[in-house]
């Protein structure tokens, strides 16, 4: 059975594969998810990311601290191009919600966090639009692991899988296309794309250190038991330069993964385990 709902302006979907279904453990996923788009979506004024912004301070709960301290990992293994502090520039841009162009103080050591508080230093502003998708897939996970075997969790093309599934991967210049497609066990896939977000005058796949939208890939894919990692990563690998985002998929191991430059080349992780149609791959 097939269940779905619009949120943080993308579409939720959760298929279970059993007979007998409580609807209210399917409602519980959703009623979650809309809850965290009530607190953390920078598009709705007035809740607990948008005071935070404002105030440069807050109280900070395990829920958020964890999101937080994985971005700063991220930034660091990134050497500052993966930054959620770049939201200055995202709103200058034309993701905006404030009329007024904002200072663009741009860097996640600005981000301090003392015992239960957190504070922005510097005049800093953070968006967690990047990482959102990812906390909310594992959270429904964990829900449903505790009553059903067999489940697929899709967010937006961001895919979690218990049990084994057969997933098809879309041409990133024609969504109307398939090109490859790999089968997942017990894991979860994030993808980025250029595509997919644009302004008139970028795209939203941005180098905190270079300002600007990163333009040498077409998409990236990553596998990771975790939602949490194949999301992060899918983005970070995508704003690095290509040569960077090699390197960092060489270097950990327990990442797999997949990207497209832009002359059409494949570089892929020997881990990263599937069938790729009249495109070649290197590494």
């Amino acid at each position: 059975m097939r269940y779905s709902q619009d949120l943080f302006w993308s579409r939720l979907s959760i298929t279970i594969h059993a007979e007998d279904i409580d609807k209210n453990i399917v409602d519980h996923c959703f009623s979650e998810t809309e809850k965290f788009e009530k607190k953390y979506s920078r598009f709705i004024k007035w809740n607990y990311l948008y005071e935070l912004n404002k105030n440069k301070s807050s109280q900070i709960d395990r829920e958020f601290l964890s999101v937080i301290n994985l971005c700063k990992k991220v930034s660091d293994i990134t050497g500052w191009i993966f930054d959620i502090t770049i939201l200055p520039l995202l709103e200058n841009i034309g993701y905006w919600i404030e009329k007024d162009k904002l200072e663009e103080n741009i860097w996640y050591k600005n981000i301090e966090i003392n015992w239960q508080k957190i504070i922005l230093n510097n005049g800093a502003s953070i968006d967690i639009w990047a990482v959102w998708k990812w906390y909310m897939v594992d959270k429904i996970y964990n829900i449903l692991d505790t009553h059903f075997q067999s489940f697929i969790i899709d967010f937006w093309g961001d895919i979690r899988i218990k049990w084994k599934e057969n997933i098809f991967l879309e041409d990133p210049n024609d969504d109307k296309k398939v090109i490859w497609s790999i089968e997942l066990d017990d894991i979860s896939i994030a993808s980025s794309s250029a595509t997919k977000r644009k302004t008139s005058i970028w795209h939203h796949l941005i180098s905190a250190k270079e300002k600007q939208s990163q333009n040498d890939k077409i998409a990236v894919y990553v596998t990771h038991k975790l939602s949490s990692f194949s999301d992060i990563f899918s983005t970070a690998l995508f704003v690095c330069p290509l040569e960077k985002s090699i390197e960092i998929l060489n270097k950990i191991d327990w990442l797999e993964g997949l990207i497209i430059a832009k002359n059409g080349e494949i570089y892929k992780s020997r881990g990263f385990n599937c069938k790729l149609q009249s495109i070649w791959s290197k590494m």
